[in-house]
């Protein structure tokens, strides 16, 4: 008997990263229904993902936050759909809410919060703070359990970027494949390398290539003293708060390599098939086992040591306090030729 998936609404309304590990899912529900009718909710200012995606997603922005005027025109627009399934990866209480009244068949989501066990009706206990699986293995498991599907069953693949226009590399006078991206800022959710070890991972890499810095306002805290003390090095190019989303994807995709931290632009860039660094906390939630990026030409470096923490370092208390100083800039230099090498075969 042919799968039935039918029309669905998958829903993922935290930070870009995330969204990045979530998004591969419909694909796949596509391969195994080619009739699903699949559709997305994603947070507010993160079109840029959906819309350059290969192939681009069907996407409405959400704002997060709850907003009567935005309550009840979701609440309409749900009714009008007619949704045979709808899948919380993660929203607040009040996403829950709005299913439940309008009466979507299949409300599907993981059992942790208040909300879930309330309003949906199709929830799966996976104990994701235990950290046991990767972020996308716990979206496609939740997403097989939402249409009926046993564990494994769904074609497992990650999300792949093609942004449309490279016109901003020519605007900052940049050439494909002659810079390299570094992005030091992050949430807070991980810990983070050191700022001294970026600025001199930049000095060095500046000798023999331009490099080009990404960031929001909100990373200033960590830009600043990088740029204080590379503020006469030419061959830095700072595009902090001076690109948009798909400006950026074009930046990532054209870089020769990418280093950044546990945060958003790592998994964009791995996404776009550009050569990536990444630099993880050993924290065991916060490892890469957990949150790492998935694409082609990817390496991860974290310090090695038994961390004795679980979900946030325990700082001095532990006896291995500041041990992301550990991953040295070596390593990372290494790391970025091992990757360049790799994509270049």
């Amino acid at each position: 008997m042919p799968l039935n998936i039918g029309k669905t609404l998958l829903i993922r309304l935290d930070r870009i990263g995330d969204l990045v590990l979530t998004l591969p899912v419909d694909e796949s529900l596509r391969k195994v229904d080619e009739t699903a009718q699949v559709k997305w909710w994603i947070p507010k200012g993160l079109g840029f993902v959906a819309k350059n995606a290969e192939p681009p997603r069907e996407a409405r922005e959400v704002e997060h936050d709850f907003s009567l005027t935005q309550f009840f025109a979701l609440l309409t627009e749900l009714k009008r759909e007619k949704l045979k399934t709808a899948v919380v990866f993660h929203a607040p209480w009040w996403i829950s809410l709005l299913l439940f009244l309008a009466r979507v068949p299949v409300r599907a989501g993981p059992k942790s919060q208040w909300h879930q066990i309330l309003f949906l009706n199709r929830k799966l206990k996976q104990s994701r703070s235990e950290a046991k699986a990767h972020e996308l293995e716990y979206n496609y498991q939740l997403a097989e359990h939402a249409v009926g599907l046993g564990s494994g069953w769904l074609p497992r693949s990650h999300l792949r970027l093609r942004p449309a226009s490279d016109a901003i590399l020519e605007k900052h006078g940049l050439v494909s494949k002659n810079y390299i991206v570094i992005h030091p800022g992050m949430g807070g959710s991980a810990l983070n390398w050191p700022l001294p070890l970026y600025t001199q991972l930049i000095t060095r890499l500046t000798e023999s290539s331009r490099v080009v810095v990404t960031g929001t306002r909100s990373d200033d805290k960590f830009l600043a003293p990088i740029r204080a003390s590379l503020v006469a090095n030419e061959n830095v190019v700072w595009l902090d708060g001076k690109i948009n989303g798909s400006e950026l994807l074009s930046v990532l995709k054209n870089a020769r390599a990418c280093v950044a931290p546990s945060t958003g632009v790592l998994h964009l860039s791995a996404s776009c098939g550009t050569p990536t660094v990444g630099l993880f906390s050993p924290v065991p939630v916060q490892r890469d086992t957990r949150w790492g990026p998935k694409g082609e030409n990817v390496k991860v470096l974290a310090p090695t040591v038994a961390c004795p923490a679980h979900f946030s370092c325990i700082g001095e208390k532990c006896q291995h306090y500041a041990c992301m100083q550990n991953v040295s800039v070596a390593s990372v230099q290494i790391a970025i030729n091992e990757v360049v090498a790799g994509a270049n075969r």
